[in-house]
């Protein structure tokens, strides 16, 4: 009997002598560094300076502390430029007032507000330029931009004796207004493209059966797979919707009323 138990215990350590141990877990590859580029792509149009012109006719003198009252029954003023046209007017040593007894009726003809033809801004190429960057920029070698008239008229009359004293009207595009280059930017960026692969193999090589599988066993881990990937043009700065341009608008009206009450020669 003591033979027998003797003889199982050899059998069996014998087996677990036989039985080879399993290979070392695999650990995953260290990932490779990305690269990453960014690039702004600069756009710029010709800029021309408001149109203005100005008469004051010599019948009476506009002097200081004379008062006016402001008539803009036949366009749109809002608020804020009534506000804005009466401060222009007080810088001028002119008093606003909403009665009947002023000297002088500042009347606001044309407020007008119009969308032309489109702006069209040139690329501004670098002397030295990235290979992609060229290749971007062939594609996008213009930008057409919403563009918006801006036009006001008014005129100053005496109001005892009717007489008018001065007459002015201004004019300016939004893409002369705002003046800003168009800035676009793009960038390429590295992704790896074989994550999941390479996850899942390590994954299936570290179960008990593979590890055994292997043992003794050389295997090669498969390697990250990077691909290049370029972004579309994104707007970083400057107006070119129509939604966009439109915001100029309450701003491109301020200026242009205000260079036209400057024009008004008080004495």
């Amino acid at each position: 009997m003591r033979f027998l138990v003797v003889l199982m215990f050899t059998f069996i350590s014998a087996g677990c002598a036989l039985k080879p141990e399993p290979a070392a877990l695999l650990a995953m590859p260290e990932k490779p560094s990305l690269q990453k580029q960014r690039f702004v792509l600069e756009y710029y149009t010709d800029h021309a300076a408001p149109k203005v012109k100005s008469v004051q006719l010599p019948a009476h003198n506009v002097n200081r502390h004379q008062t006016v009252k402001i008539i803009a029954d036949k366009t749109s003023v809002t608020d804020t430029l009534f506000t804005q046209i009466t401060e222009a007017l007080n810088t001028k040593q002119l008093k606003v007032t909403k009665g009947d007894e002023a000297d002088y009726i500042l009347s606001i003809h044309q407020l007008d507000l119009d969308f032309v033809n489109d702006t069209k801004y040139k690329l501004v190429t670098p002397k030295s330029a990235d290979p992609l960057f060229k290749k971007v920029a062939a594609q996008h070698a213009t930008q057409q931009c919403a563009t918006i008239q801006a036009q006001v008229s008014m005129r100053l009359t005496h109001k005892a004796s009717g007489d008018v004293v001065w007459f002015a009207k201004s004019a300016i595009d939004s893409a002369s207004f705002h003046r800003e280059p168009l800035l676009y930017s793009f960038e390429q960026q590295q992704a790896i493209t074989n994550e999941l692969e390479v996850a899942t193999f390590i994954h299936q090589q570290n179960t008990e059966q593979a590890r055994l599988a292997r043992a003794n066993k050389t295997i090669s881990v498969p390697q990250y797979k990077t691909i290049s990937r370029m972004t579309s043009l994104t707007k970083q700065q400057g107006p070119c919707s129509r939604t966009e341009v439109s915001a100029l608008t309450p701003m491109m009206q301020y200026y242009l009323t205000s260079i036209l009450i400057d024009k008004i020669k008080v004495q």
